[in-house]
């Protein structure tokens, strides 16, 4: 295979768990064409035809069948891969950051927000910068 397409992969779960060109397309947002072309690339590059006709319907070969829950299992550690993890916990946090502004800001500003980090994000040191704008 002289290039890898990990999409291949998404359409092979769908059409292996549908089917169906039709389901798989409505599937994956594409269209019935679309999803017969990429179907005649799987066919090509696994050298198996895949799905073929049974009166009105495709069906499995053995050999798709055989696939069948490798693929599925390889595209949801993908999907779980690729999914963003739970949000940041900031009572977990170890960083510094710098806060740069005015005198008469950083009076209002600082103990507020010193009170609130200490409060949800005590690994989280605040360095206040004078304002240094030239003008």
């Amino acid at each position: 295979m002289e290039a890898l397409d990990m999409n291949l992969l998404v359409a092979l779960d769908a059409l292996l768990d549908t089917n169906s060109v039709t389901l798989a397309a409505q599937r994956l947002h594409t269209s019935p064409p679309a999803m017969s072309r990429t179907l005649a690339k799987l066919r090509s590059v696994l050298g198996d035809p895949l799905l073929v006709r049974a009166g009105r319907n495709l069906v499995p070969t053995p050999r798709a069948l055989e696939l069948r829950y490798e693929v599925s299992t390889l595209v949801e550690q993908g999907r779980a891969l690729l999914t963003p993890r739970n949000e940041l916990d900031p009572a977990a946090l170890r960083r510094t950051f710098a806060v740069q502004a005015g005198d008469m800001v950083l009076t209002e500003l600082a103990g507020p927000l010193l009170s609130a980090v200490r409060a949800q994000a005590p690994g989280v040191t605040l360095r206040f910068l004078p304002d240094t704008l030239e003008g």
